[in-house]
């Protein structure tokens, strides 16, 4: 088929839609990009990234045929075996392990996933994605992992390889939760401490295998008091910061401390070294790649005070000016940049720490900033806040879907269930949506499930941020019962009882600031009930191609405040720090047409529309196996100590000769690889 470019129209029209085949490579080979902009260039690249993904393909094809070859003929092996490695690093020159795990990845999307394999030949998705999905239900069945496969392809195209990873996790645990748990507590038997010497001469210290809960606690404390040190002054790179603060808590060093007087004797050993300067290279900006885990920070931030006593939605919360001060605010967390410093720090620099916008930046290439200047006191950073997801009828017991961390990962309804409860203190917040799923209302429950859990902080007890977010639709919540779970009937009936109210007053499905005036709207910061409202419905930041959550994410109008953009919930969006930062000084422009879908027209052109995610997010629910579902394989050996007799009694037999040879399967014919034909999977 000739796709040959009308003058009259773009590449874009042009190549849309095509398949990546020989024609549309021939056609690109035509096209010079140096000449394209905007929505044409970003086409040129989207086809060429189709077209590399069908090349990826046939490449996997191609080792598949390599890895099973046989000398002299035609035939194949039926499968690869552990030699096929050997034969794929000698042609790639790569080490057998990175040959055998792309034949792994070329027998899934052949035999097992070919619906996979049919998504990298088209060009929709990519090998990174690809293989996300793949080891994600690497554990399950063969017709369990076709069905979460199933699940997610549609939306897979769309999200980051992490998120991904992190939805297919959720989709894999549902499909039988069962199994699933018992998979989790054979590995926390299998637990341990590993340390490994590096080449560099460092160390790598692991906890493997840790129980889900006591993992996330621990990388929180160790944020959390990094994130003290930060404020005391203490300018190492986080990352570093943390790893120091993990080290001190383990060898002995601060055993009996408070963390007020670890902070302290951390502080005075930093300070009486020589501090980093300018021009010393290992002071640089902040760790701009992945953050350790759910946490970002510490826990003398911002973030919600929670407890059982908060004063609920009807009230403004913790503070009614929202979630915490910004450059502007007194104190070091909100300590802005040096009174008439006309330098610029480096993105997430030391200097920057605390400061959500930064002032004096020089305008890239003179250009005009089409939003202005980041306003100073816009939304700022939740620090040292755990955050769990979970539906509340996973909570009551009713189901076993899985829960979520952000930044973490899909866990257990067991270990979400664990997790809610070591945050009792908490803020508790109830998110209810619509059939479809989308958000409906929040509140801030006030009442907690009865349990052995003391109400609140014990005194003089180390505050620690956390969210709990439990996610159920308005009509199920209308529907329960409270008699029939008796440690929740007090939060049920409190939830029921101002959902009617709500209900009655017209207020349910409304903003919290829909009836507000311009004396609300010319605030510089939204309420507490407006940024958790913000927070709720944006789930992370409104980029697409970004998933930091929107609780260590900040908040800012789209319309920039200083032009006249009122503080309200519709002219509100969470970004990340970089994505803020873009968003004011990289020649971006931002319009939210409805609440919670923003269009996005970047530096170079391209427009990127996004719409507000659906919270409760369609899973497949619990399904039979076809076939016995035993425990994966996962190196480790299976049998008990009063198992010894019998494995001696195995071993004997191997070193007798008397192990059963393996017949060689029967050789199969080679498939052929057209470019432009069927896909090989």
């Amino acid at each position: 088929m000739s796709i040959d470019l009308d003058p009259r129209i773009g590449l874009a029209a042009a190549v849309a839609g095509r398949a990546p085949d020989t024609a549309l490579a021939a056609r690109l080979d035509q096209v010079d990009p140096t000449s394209l902009t905007g929505e044409d260039l970003a086409a040129y690249v989207r086809a060429r990234w189709a077209l590399h993904n069908r090349a990826e393909a046939l490449l996997l094809a191609g080792l598949r045929e390599l890895g099973t070859a046989q000398d002299g003929h035609t035939g194949r092996l039926a499968s690869s075996d552990e030699f096929s490695g050997d034969e794929v690093a000698g042609v790639l020159g790569c080490s057998r392990t990175a040959a055998s795990r792309r034949l792994d990845l070329a027998d899934d999307l052949f035999s097992r996933l070919p619906a996979l394999g049919a998504a990298l030949w088209s060009g929709r998705l990519d090998e990174p994605k690809v293989r996300a999905i793949s080891e994600g239900v690497r554990d399950l069945s063969t017709d369990h992992a076709r069905e979460a496969v199933e699940v997610v392809l549609s939306e897979a195209a769309g999200l980051p390889v992490m998120a991904l990873r992190e939805r297919v996790g959720e989709v894999a645990l549902d499909l039988d939760p069962e199994w699933a748990e018992r998979r989790r507590r054979r590995a926390e038997g299998r637990g341990r401490v590993e340390l490994v010497a590096n080449a560099s001469g460092t160390a790598t210290l692991t906890f493997a295998d840790a129980p889900a809960p006591e993992g996330i606690a621990s990388m929180a404390r160790a944020e959390a008091l990094a994130a003290r040190l930060r404020t005391a002054g203490v300018l190492t790179p986080i990352n570093q910061l943390r790893l120091q603060v993990g080290m001190r808590l383990l060898n002995g060093s601060t055993a009996g401390m408070t963390d007020d007087e670890v902070v302290a004797r951390l502080t005075a050993e930093y300070h009486a070294t020589a501090t980093p300067t300018d021009d010393d290279p290992d002071s640089g900006p902040d760790d701009t790649g992945p953050d350790g885990g759910p946490d970002d920070s510490g826990p003398d931030d911002s973030g919600p005070d929670g407890g059982p006593h908060d004063s609920g939605p009807d009230d403004t919360g913790p503070d009614d000016t929202g979630p915490g001060g910004g450059p502007g605010a007194d104190g070091p967390d909100g300590a802005g940049l040096p009174a008439g410093d006309p330098e610029m720090p480096a993105p997430r620099s030391p200097g920057a720490q605390g400061a959500l916008d930064l002032p004096d930046l020089p305008d890239p290439a003179g250009r005009p900033d089409p939003v202005g200047e980041p306003e100073p006191r816009d939304g700022r950073l939740r620090h040292g806040t755990t955050e769990v997801r979970l539906r509340l009828t996973t909570a009551l017991g009713l189901d076993q879907h899985p829960g979520t961390v952000p930044g973490y990962g899909a866990v257990t309804a067991a270990v979400a269930r664990d997790l809610i409860a070591a945050r009792h203190h908490g803020e508790w917040r109830i998110v209810l949506v619509d059939a479809d799923g989308h958000l409906q209302h929040v509140l801030l429950a006030r009442a907690r499930p009865a349990g052995p859990l003391a109400r609140g902080r014990a005194p003089g007890a180390t505050r620690t941020g956390a969210i709990v977010e439990l996610q159920v639709p308005t009509t199920l919540l209308a529907a329960l019962n409270p008699d029939d779970h008796p440690r929740w009937a007090l939060l049920l009936r409190e939830l029921q009882a101002r959902v009617a109210d709500r209900a009655h007053t017209g207020d349910l499905g409304r903003p919290p600031d829909a009836d507000s005036g311009p004396d609300q709207w010319r605030r510089r910061r939204p309420g507490a009930e407006a940024d958790r409202w913000t927070r709720a419905r944006d789930r992370h930041c409104v980029v697409p191609w970004c998933r930091r959550a929107a609780h260590r994410a900040e908040i800012d109008h789209t319309r920039d405040h200083a032009h006249g953009g009122p503080t309200v919930t519709w002219n509100l969006g969470a970004w990340c720090t970089h994505d803020h930062r873009a968003k004011h000084h990289a020649g971006w422009t931002v319009r939210q047409p409805l609440p919670g879908w923003f269009v996005i027209r970047t530096r170079a052109g391209i427009t990127h529309t996004t719409r507000a995610p659906t919270i409760l997010r369609p899973l497949p629910g619990p399904r039979p196996a076809r076939a016995p579902r035993p425990l994966p394989d996962d190196g480790w050996p299976d049998h008990r100590p009063d198992d010894e007799d019998d494995w001696r009694r195995r071993f004997a037999a191997e070193l007798g000769g008397t192990r059963a040879t393996r017949n060689d399967p029967p050789p199969r014919p080679p498939a052929a690889l057209d470019p432009d034909g069927p896909p090989p999977f």
